[in-house]
């Protein structure tokens, strides 16, 4: 009499054929010859040793790719949407683009790529880029924002912030109710929580009038946003020396800006003016 093993032997290589090896006992993994109409197959393979089914590992895999373009949508939607831009081409400035035409902007970008590592790291440090306009500041910044959110898989949330732009906008703000709600929940909201803040061209917004002269709302605004990033990541473009900073906003604002920056500070003195075209 043919045993009951001989019996599931044949009824297996009749019926099922082998579909790669378990994961888990590293027997084989068997599916349905026959097909469903549409094509597709009866059900995930599976071992029939430990009973294991690659439909566990199917569902894992799409569960972590659905995952991850949900964490990619929102962070670029945040950096994209909730950034305060003056042009959105500053969104194409990238660290491949980034032009380095002497020391001195080599020097600025290998602290920026020193500075990109310390935040994927866990840093909480401050940027500071000074120097005249012009020399690529705020291409550098943008650059650092697309790494630290690339080399983080979107992990990391990113807002690059024109301040003079942003003033604008909150003094707008005031005589409307819905740009209130918008500018002054959400934004500053995130101004103050997001991973990595740039505040860009701080030192503009005083219209080229003399530093001392910068408002009491300027310096409070300015203020909090510095005391909420005081330990976290941000990065300052300014045209204003230290001296400068202190005239218009006084000491407290420059020891905010200066906090966590040792090491990352770079001051762009030589560099031509990279909008003029002229090299």
């Amino acid at each position: 009499m043919e045993s009951v093993a001989s019996v599931m032997d044949k009824l297996i290589i009749k019926l099922l054929i082998q579909k790669g090896d378990c994961p888990h006992c590293q027997k084989p993994l068997y599916a349905w010859k026959t097909k469903n109409r549409d094509g597709t197959d009866r059900c995930a393979p599976t071992c029939m040793s430990c009973g294991y089914s690659d439909l566990k590992r199917k569902e894992d895999v799409t569960t972590k790719r659905l995952y991850d373009q949900s964490l990619k949508s929102r962070a670029l939607n945040l950096f994209q949407n909730g950034s305060i831009v003056p042009n959105e081409s500053l969104f194409k400035k990238r660290m491949a683009n980034y032009r380095v035409t002497d020391t001195e902007t080599q020097l600025a970008k290998e602290v920026a790529m020193r500075y990109i590592k310390a935040i994927l790291d866990g840093g909480v440090n401050h940027l500071i880029l000074n120097g005249k306009s012009g020399a690529g500041k705020s291409h550098l910044s943008m650059a650092v924002c697309w790494e630290v959110i690339e080399q983080s898989n979107y992990d990391k949330k990113v807002a690059f912030v024109n301040y003079r732009e942003l003033l604008e906008q909150l003094k707008f703000s005031f005589t409307d109710p819905e740009a209130r709600k918008q500018i002054q929940g959400n934004l500053i909201k995130d101004l103050k929580t997001v991973d990595l803040v740039v505040l860009d061209d701080l030192g503009a917004e005083l219209g080229g009038i003399q530093a001392k002269s910068a408002t009491s709302y300027n310096n409070d605004v300015l203020y909090s946003l510095l005391e909420a990033r005081e330990e976290r990541a941000l990065i300052i473009n300014t045209n204003l020396a230290a001296r400068e900073i202190v005239e218009a906003y006084g000491e407290r604002v420059l020891s905010r800006i200066q906090n966590n920056s040792k090491g990352f500070t770079h001051t762009f003195r030589e560099t031509k003016d990279k909008r003029t075209g002229s090299f």
